[in-house]
């Protein structure tokens, strides 16, 4: 896995800076010249943009690493193929209007590989020296803090990148192997608009409960303040200004909400020693809709990047994390197996046409993720769920006596509730 630590650095001198600043110049012109390539060639491999640029610039720039020019080239050919997915989604509908061929305006990244630079320890301060040429480099200081220093000892470096803005900083990418262990029990999760359903599976009991997270209330109230913005403030440049200022407060704060709910399920996955289930993000589809309303309503929340970063954390614990098929999950009977649009009542409410098996509708795709995920066996009996591993799901009157289960309570964090196990 990896993960990436920004680092804040101060050049030693002057000298330092100016270098820097030189070297962000000659990399944006090299990126440039690389783009214009691989655009006008129609590039689409990493040979081919080899190939093309790398004798070209290391002729014109013979004084600089060679691995900048190589680093050059494959961030301009990562933008051009990006530009080329973005082109199919508009021809398939899924954009509104076609996108613009990638520029090189401004840049304020140089890409670092690793022979280009290393982390230097003098007098217990850690230094960083960037090799720019023969004999020539640039060294800066490194303010480091508890949490870079704690994985520098157990991570391996990879290639960064410095982000040279009013201030300087290192985004210091790191990886580690990790191997994780199957788990006795199971954790499911099924991820909606305005909560977290899970079904925690352990040898004794099964127990469904939900976290509850204010992103969509987030989203809707920063869209009325963007509506107002634009509506009411004439002048341009002060219009423009609010936007930025109001959209960077609403992703800091769907991120950090994205963060406690993925570090508040992995630290229950520790605590019950579980494995977890998650949907593939594979079968996803962004389906487009006439309704804007809808479809805003239903971009709410960053499934994708929710899930991601549900994803990361658990490799960072060395979890192991299933993937299952998440589709029609919520509109199939978790007995009978029926499909059918019109088993979902309403948001909360399911109830199947075919067998009458009534349950709380959000609750019932973890039931059918746990099917596709363990091939357990799931039956209900008055009004309590029972579950054996192994085997199918089986209607109610096949399963035998199970004793009830008790009620239990989680922990809270910050913003989530976790609100009181349901007994079903």
């Amino acid at each position: 896995m990896k993960k990436t630590l920004k680092v804040k650095l101060i050049p030693l001198t002057k000298t330092d800076l100016k270098k820097l600043q030189k070297l962000k110049e000659t990399y944006t012109a090299i990126l440039k010249e690389a783009l214009e390539m691989i655009i006008e060639n129609d590039v689409r491999t990493r040979k081919q943009a080899h190939d093309l640029c790398y004798n070209v610039l290391r002729q014109k720039y013979p004084k600089l690493h060679n691995k900048f020019v190589q680093e050059a080239y494959k961030r301009a050919l990562s933008m051009y193929k990006s530009y080329l997915k973005l082109r199919k989604r508009y021809k398939r509908g899924l954009l509104k209007s076609e996108p613009s061929l990638p520029k090189v305006n401004e840049n304020g990244v140089i890409d670092l590989h690793i022979d280009t630079f290393k982390l230097i320890s003098v007098n217990k301060t850690l230094v960083l020296s960037i090799t720019i040429g023969k004999a020539e480099y640039a060294r800066f200081i490194v303010l480091e803090y508890d949490y870079f220093t704690r994985h520098l000892k157990n991570w391996k470096i990879q290639n960064s990148r410095i982000v040279v803005d009013k201030e300087i900083y290192l985004h210091l990418t790191l990886s580690r192997n990790v191997n994780p262990k199957p788990r006795e029990n199971l954790l499911i999760l099924d991820v909606n608009e305005e909560t977290v359903d899970c079904l925690l599976i352990t040898k004794d009991e099964a127990i469904l409960f939900r976290i509850k997270h204010d992103i969509k209330k987030i989203r809707t109230n920063y869209r009325r303040i963007r509506r107002n913005i634009q509506k009411n403030v004439r002048n341009e440049r002060k219009r423009n200004k609010l936007l930025a200022k109001y959209g960077e407060r609403e992703r800091n704060r769907v991120n950090d909400r994205i963060k406690k709910i993925s570090s508040l399920i992995t630290d229950l996955c520790v605590e019950f020693n579980a494995d977890l289930v998650v949907e593939n993000l594979k079968y996803l589809k962004n389906s487009k809709r006439r309704n804007k309303e809808l479809n805003y309503r239903l971009q709410t929340l960053p499934y994708r990047k929710l899930l991601s970063n549900l994803e990361h954390k658990a490799n960072e614990k060395e979890i192991n994390v299933i993937k299952v098929n998440p589709n029609s999950s919520s509109i199939t009977c978790p007995l009978c197996g029926f499909k059918s649009k019109k088993n979902r009542l309403n948001v909360s409410t399911f109830r199947c046409v075919k067998c009458g098996f009534e349950f709380d509708a959000q609750f019932v795709a973890c039931l059918n993720l746990l099917s596709r995920a363990d091939d357990s066996r799931l039956a209900i009996r008055h009004g309590r769920l029972f579950i054996h591993k192994a085997g199918l799901v089986v209607p109610v009157d096949v399963a035998p006596d199970v004793p009830p289960m008790w009620m239990r309570w989680l922990r809270e964090k910050p913003v989530l509730v976790v609100s009181k196990i349901l007994l079903v």
